[in-house]
């Protein structure tokens, strides 16, 4: 089977995305066709699927010492989510898929995932390439922030981000929700009159938890619309406490450590508030269970 015998290659492009089975039992012989050709097909058999994205995703070569040291950089994380997965540094194609899949439905095309992967001399060049944004907010903030990325790599010390100014994805952790709030945030930048402007004021302290708030909100449709309630459930599990540690870790970050404090301290009222309100929905749902059998 090739691409060009392919009666619909974008419907089916959606499908292989979307059907793990069908994605997974079809074989990649195509050469170019179908948006893109395989990354790396001895990952998964997805990734060589023609219309997977590729063209969407690069992934950094693996590095044993240089994964685990970052991993073990990334326990705070992985407390405050109570989750293995976070700032693991190596994503699975799975999550990778589900990112891709959000991103192909919202025809966010531009939008590049990198996937564990340290390129400060591509983002520099995205950073320019970069129609979207005026020139004085590519070369101040932009700049700013292509400076952190270069000086304090994510590959090493985690910490998924969208960078508006790139049109970038960068994803350390293993963790969909996490992935979906990022490409959330950048459909949301794609969709103001003046992106500059906004991304900008989203890198200011606690002004810029308006956005992660809105991401948030997004990927819960998006999944009320197009995944399972456990789905849902998962996404409240680990977006509620990161959300309560972004905002934990601007409070308290003007202080000695506070950074560190701060994200754990609101982590922990982030779980605590997800508990109790999961409770609640739980205690709403059994009475009026119990009225209708009445």
């Amino acid at each position: 089977v090739s691409c060009d015998s392919l009666p619909d290659a974008d419907r089916f492009c959606d499908d292989a995305i979307f059907d793990d089975g069908q994605c997974d039992s079809f074989p990649c012989d195509c050469d170019g066709g179908c948006d893109a050709c395989c990354v790396d097909p001895s990952r998964d058999a997805c990734d060589a699927s023609p219309g997977f994205g590729s063209h969407q995703l690069v992934r950094g070569q693996r590095n044993r010492f240089l994964d685990g040291c970052g991993s073990i950089l990334g326990t705070v994380s992985k407390l405050a989510l109570w989750d293995k997965r976070a700032d693991c540094h190596h994503i699975s194609p799975q999550t990778e898929r589900q990112v891709l899949a959000y991103l192909r439905r919202n025809r966010l095309n531009s939008v590049l995932v990198r996937s564990n992967q340290y390129d400060p001399i591509g983002e520099w060049g995205r950073l320019v390439a970069n129609k979207r944004m005026a020139a004085p907010w590519k070369y101040t903030f932009g700049t700013y922030d292509w400076l952190k990325y270069t000086l304090i790599p994510g590959r090493l010390l985690g910490g998924d981000w969208y960078n508006p100014f790139t049109d970038t994805v960068h994803l350390y952790s293993d963790i969909p929700t996490i992935g979906l709030a990022k490409a959330a945030y950048a459909k949301d930048v794609h969709s103001r009159t003046l992106p500059g402007t906004y991304a900008a004021a989203q890198d200011t302290p606690i002004i810029g938890l308006w956005h992660e708030s809105l991401a948030n909100a997004e990927v819960f449709r998006y999944l009320g619309r197009n995944g399972s309630q456990a789905d849902v459930s998962e996404a409240r599990r680990i977006l509620i406490p990161d959300f309560g540690g972004a905002l934990g870790a601007q409070v308290l970050g003007f202080f000695p450590y506070g950074s560190v404090y701060g994200r754990a301290a609101g982590a922990l009222t982030g779980h605590a508030y997800r508990g109790l309100t999961e409770s609640s929905v739980v205690q709403q749902a059994s009475r009026e269970g119990g009225s209708t059998r009445r």
